[in-house]
């Protein structure tokens, strides 16, 4: 029996089944669905579950062991890590990463701090952007640090993005922030959600489909 590793229930009318990047199996399920409803889905996408969590157990990627001997991702590209003993903590010059030498022992530390930095500063411009676009205003964005959502838009207005996401192309941040911000006239899925992040982001399927496929690059 496959058991699923989160249920959420919310108004939706339909199920929803996710497969991270972990294998978990998250199930988005009808307020009133029954336990029996909830299997009753599961036997009938065993073989897409059971599917997606080996492709996940194959593509699952190794751990950073950050001793600087390894490059890190930022937009897209792979950069190297050079260690030095002037100011600050981490520097990126368009070609490398510098790190101060006293942070050798804190590398994650200090690459995860200057990447928030980065996405969130992103983050705001592209949400500033795309509601300036639409005519429409949001209240906050905030970065996360999400496992398994890249965004979201709360009934608030407020905008929240996976920092992790500045490690893929930046067309790839475009399409989240895009997504999240027309969640701000559809906090749903319909046509005219879509139309709208396709307003926003003309080739939104292209690195929709990127970050399906190479989701396991984005881990820190």
């Amino acid at each position: 029996m496959i058991i699923p590793d989160n249920i959420i229930y919310s108004n939706r009318q339909t199920f929803s089944l996710e497969i991270d990047e972990w294998g978990k199996l998250t199930i988005r399920a009808p307020k009133k669905a029954t336990e029996k409803e909830i299997q009753q889905v599961i036997v009938e996408k065993q073989r897409w579950i059971i599917t997606k969590q080996q492709t996940a157990k194959v593509k699952k990627p190794k751990d950073y062991s950050f001793d600087g001997t390894e490059d890190f991702y930022f937009l897209g590209k792979k950069y190297q890590v050079l260690f030095h003993s002037e100011r600050g903590k981490v520097t990126f010059d368009g070609e490398k990463f510098l790190i101060n030498e006293k942070y050798r022992e804190k590398l994650k530390d200090v690459m995860t701090e200057w990447y928030k930095d980065k996405a969130l500063k992103l983050a705001t411009f592209l949400t500033d952007k795309y509601t300036d676009k639409l005519g429409i205003k949001h209240r906050n964005v905030k970065i996360t640090s999400a496992k398994t959502r890249w965004g979201s838009c709360s009934s608030k207005k407020n905008i929240n993005i996976n920092w992790r996401l500045v490690l893929a192309p930046l067309q790839v941040l475009e399409y989240v922030v895009a997504h999240e911000v027309a969640h701000l006239k559809f906090m749903d899925h319909s046509t005219n959600f879509w139309r709208t992040v396709e307003e926003l982001q003309p080739s939104y399927k292209t690195y929709k489909k990127w970050l399906k496929d190479n989701h396991n690059l984005l881990r820190f």
